[in-house]
């Protein structure tokens, strides 16, 4: 009978987090703006109106 295996609590909070770090935000736009060079102008279009609304910082 093959053995049972078990994954520490710990193991599965790192992983979660893992997870979470691998699928947020920041790590999707970061990846954007590493391959911004190999955009095309379709790609670059579906964005542009999502930047443009987009203030840029504190109101004054």
């Amino acid at each position: 009978m093959p053995r049972k295996y078990t994954v520490s609590a710990a193991v599965i909070e790192r992983n979660r987090k893992a997870v979470a770090a691998r699928e947020s935000l920041d790590n999707y736009i970061r990846k954007i703006v590493d391959r911004a060079p190999e955009l095309t102008d379709e790609q670059i279009a579906r964005l542009r109106p999502l930047l443009a609304r987009v203030s840029g910082g504190q109101p004054e």
